[in-house]
């Protein structure tokens, strides 16, 4: 007789049947494995194609040595199921720890807000699953690949709302105070000096001229860039005489640009304190 087949993983146990799912639910993630990264980016291209496919999953993956990224929609009914698919350790039946898992850099960005599914097949975000073996996720023009685990300071959306907030408020009620004796002095009093307004962080906004166009945080500084791959050069010139402990806060859409934009100022440019918004703006706004 021949032996009875092996049970399911626990995520496809019971699993709903995602075509009847009432919405849709729109996410995003991105993982860089650390040490080997993804030995085998054509193989676990297919294993995401094959483990995906029963959710009835669409989106758009790019599959790399250094990690994934990813932008999906997957139906609302199983998305418990498909993230415990992404997240769920070998010892317990999970394939994609290794690639996913806990390498998935603030876990998922899953909108708390799904699409019903008339609106979706309407004007769909996703029409098929693609997934993409790219030589990078994303296009940097380095030439020499850096450790993407060292990046700085992953800020959550709490503490950088907090920490503009705080810095903001500061410099207006020194800026008031500084204004109020000097209308108040003349050139025969000399008074004590006030002190030095506290240094404001340097909040650089990583995503290109087009993002920044529809709005970004009140103290930031776009780039300004056409592609992402030409930021080196405008940090470069715009941090050459910046001191290299001086506060850096850095944000993009999604995140994933500045973990290598913070990469490469603290291992390229050797700055001390460098944050980065953790999830992007996408996170903060939810």
């Amino acid at each position: 007789d021949a032996p009875p087949p092996p049970p399911p993983p626990p995520y496809l146990a019971n699993l709903p049947d995602p075509q009847i799912s009432p919405t849709m639910t729109m996410l995003s993630f991105y993982s860089f494995p650390p040490d080997t990264g993804i030995p085998s980016p054509e193989s676990t291209a297919e294993q995401l194609k094959r483990l995906w496919r029963p959710f009835r999953a669409l989106g758009r993956i790019y599959v790399a040595r250094e990690g994934i990224n990813a932008q999906m929609a997957v139906p609302t009914n199983v998305l418990p199921n498909f993230l415990e698919c992404c997240t769920l350790p070998a010892e317990r039946g999970g394939e994609l720890a290794e690639v996913l898992g806990e390498y998935m850099e603030n876990g998922m960005n899953v909108d708390p807000i799904p699409v019903p599914m008339e609106e979706f097949r309407v004007n769909p975000a996703f029409r098929n699953l693609h997934v993409r073996v790219r030589s990078q996720i994303v296009a940097d023009g380095l030439e020499t690949p850096l450790d993407w685990q060292s990046a700085g300071y992953d800020m959550p959306p709490l503490e950088w709302h907090r920490r503009l907030k705080e810095a903001r408020e500061v410099r207006e009620k020194m800026e008031r105070q500084r204004k109020e004796r000097e209308g108040n002095e003349s050139e025969e009093q000399n008074e004590e000096p006030l002190p030095p307004l506290p240094p404001l962080p340097i909040v650089l906004d990583c995503r290109n001229n087009y993002e920044t166009q529809v709005g970004k945080f009140e103290l930031a500084e776009p780039l300004d860039t056409v592609n992402f791959r030409d930021s080196w050069d405008v940090l470069k010139e715009r941090l050459k005489d910046v001191s290299k402990d001086a506060p850096i806060m850095t944000y993009c859409t999604g995140g994933i640009r500045c973990v290598k934009v913070n990469a490469y100022l603290t291992q390229e440019m050797e700055f001390t304190n460098v944050a980065r918004l953790a999830g992007g703006v996408i996170a903060y706004d939810r």
